[in-house]
């Protein structure tokens, strides 16, 4: 969990929603509609000649004990959403079960992913235990390679409240053009105490620094569930606690900043946005206006919030040149 749910408080909607089904078109009995049904309400992100990128936190996905009580129905319903959204590049949080993960990617045969804590990922099963919430990626395999696979900043572990970012260069050949690309997975501290928005603070500053220092002119993003907003906090009093970012913009951009700026919710019954894609200026360049959007698959999946994730999944496109 990300944050504490508040139970019936209003939120808007993305403006630009994915869906072919009018708005009051919902699944009715999620537990029995065929995948491939629900997969059909979803319209595909982008298109064949852009890249397109998605983080989505699948709440405590294969833990018994919290988040979504049917574990079937979760892997079910977000295997459907991931085929029906047809992103290029996933970047995933709060996933609990390597056995479940492996289910959902045999699941869905046209990617291949991993979590951070798999044992062949650089620094990944020192800074990550088998019960814990993980970070992993998903990817397709028609579009792009690994080439590696690695946990950054573990010296910042407390910062990133246990969850240092897994960082993946993917090879990626769209039209005709290939480059790499580097995706960081991240999954920021929770709640809206002072302490907590310290060490969000404090783990973009290092995060900030290690970019600037490693990766200076390439086409780099940092996806996740970064759990504050980039206009104001959800800290009573506070400023966005990713200043740092903000103020440095020849050198990045958040193309989900326009969905804070819209108050476009993220998560299911909290108004703000608080999952985003982070951007240096040699993807940002490349950025299809307007792309950047929640996809509220509450409209699609009845009871979403209980069968399958408090978050929604947020998107971006890029032109690949």
């Amino acid at each position: 969990m990300c944050l504490r749910r508040r139970q019936g408080v209003p939120y808007l909607l993305a403006t630009a929603l994915l869906f072919t089904a009018c708005r009051s078109t919902r699944v009715t009995d999620a537990v029995t509609a065929p995948a491939d049904t629900l997969a059909a309400r979803i319209t595909p992100v982008g298109s064949a000649s852009t890249l397109d990128i998605g983080t989505w936190n699948l709440e405590w996905f294969g833990d018994a004990g919290n988040g979504p009580a049917n574990e079937a129905l979760q892997l079910s319903t977000v295997r459907s959403a991931m085929a029906g959204m047809n992103l290029d590049i996933v970047g995933v949080q709060e996933i609990v079960s390597q056995t479940q993960w492996d289910a959902l990617e045999a699941a869905l045969p046209d990617y291949s992913g991993f979590l951070a804590g798999e044992d062949w990922v650089t620094g990944g099963p020192g800074s990550y235990s088998r019960g814990e919430q993980k970070v992993g990626i998903l990817f397709k395999r028609s579009l792009a390679t690994l080439v590696s696979a690695r946990v950054v900043l573990a010296a910042n572990d407390f910062e990133f409240a246990g969850r240092p970012p897994l960082e993946v260069t993917l090879r990626v050949s769209i039209n005709g053009r290939t480059q790499d690309l580097v995706v960081l997975v991240l999954h920021m501290k929770a709640f809206t105490d002072v302490e907590s928005w310290q060490r969000r603070a404090n783990a973009a500053i290092a995060l900030k620094a290690y970019l600037d220092a490693t990766w200076p002119t390439q086409r780099v993003t940092v996806i996740g569930d970064w759990n504050d907003d980039l206009d104001n906090s959800i800290t009573s009093s506070r400023g966005t606690p990713y200043l740092a970012f903000l103020a440095d913009s020849t050198r990045y951009a958040f193309p989900t900043l326009a969905l804070s700026l819209a108050r476009v919710p993220t998560t299911d019954g909290f108004r703000e946005a608080i999952d985003h894609h982070l951007v240096t200026n040699e993807l940002s360049a490349l950025f299809v206006a307007g792309s950047a959007r929640a996809i509220a698959l509450d409209q699609v999946i009845s009871s979403y919030a209980q069968v399958t994730s408090d978050h929604f999944p947020v998107v971006s496109s890029y032109t690949w040149r």
